[in-house]
């Protein structure tokens, strides 16, 4: 029996972005900022394989949102991707509300040699002073 005023059905865009949403810790949120680029990787389809959605950071939550469950703290963020699809040869892989994801979101550039000199260079700036 359908009452009044009742939805039936719901229209969605099929030629639109998608608004993402996604929890961060407190601990992750100091280099975010809105406009910069991440990739989306859609937990139901394998990235080697499908690859992700680029999409662009639009909006950080002005506080912390608590978890009633785990009394665990997160930052609430916002990405519009530039499709609403992935493709792989030709063939369009449509994106179901609900899907969950992983979100790598840029932050900046490393080389591997940054990552092999910084604990030397993090002691050479402590080496021979007294505390």
């Amino acid at each position: 029996v359908v009452q009044p005023g009742m939805d039936l059905v719901e229209i969605v865009p099929l030629e639109d972005q998608l608004l993402i949403e996604a929890e961060v810790r407190p601990a992750d949120i100091a280099f975010l900022h809105p406009g910069q680029k991440a990739m989306v990787k859609l937990t139901a389809y394998d990235f080697s394989i499908y690859g992700g959605l680029e999409a662009e950071l639009e909006h950080i939550s002005p506080d912390t949102i608590t978890n009633e469950e785990d009394g665990e703290s997160y930052y609430l963020i916002r990405l519009r991707t530039d499709k609403n699809y992935l493709e792989k040869n030709g063939e369009k892989l449509n994106i179901i509300a609900g899907m969950t994801a992983d979100v790598d979101i840029l932050t900046g550039k490393k080389s591997v040699l940054d990552y092999i000199l910084k604990p030397i260079l993090k002691a050479r700036g402590r080496a021979l002073r007294e505390r």
